[in-house]
């Protein structure tokens, strides 16, 4: 079914400000999902609305201050990173240390295995 472009703005409001959600609105206007986001992005860019992303902060690692360091205090910064990054490679990462040492596996699609 072909709709106006006030039609689909309209369609495109409800979803946006969750009114309906995007099923319902494939289903109750006989559009695909595609159409329903397509309609939603054109809403958005006519009110000039962009949504960015959030960030989880939780994971962000603070890098520490190369220059105050001494040699040896930023060969271990190196060589702690290499540990990281190589633990990463292999799809695992690690909290604690000692007794409390924990081996998290990293699931994710997009890691090679």
């Amino acid at each position: 079914m072909y709709y106006t472009p006030e039609e689909r703005l309209n369609i495109g409001r409800r979803v946006f400000t969750q009114e309906i959600s995007k099923e319902q609105a494939a289903s109750e206007y006989n559009i695909s999902i595609t159409t329903v986001v397509n309609y939603v992005k054109e809403y958005m860019k006519a009110n000039k609305i962009s949504i960015v992303p959030k960030v989880d902060t939780s994971e962000i690692i603070e890098t520490p201050d190369y220059s105050t360091m001494s040699k040896e205090e930023i060969i271990n910064e190196i060589m702690k990173k290499d540990i990281e990054v190589a633990r990463a490679k292999k799809g695992y990462t690690v909290k604690g240390g000692g007794k409390t040492k924990e081996f998290i596996i990293i699931n994710n699609a997009n890691f090679k295995s």
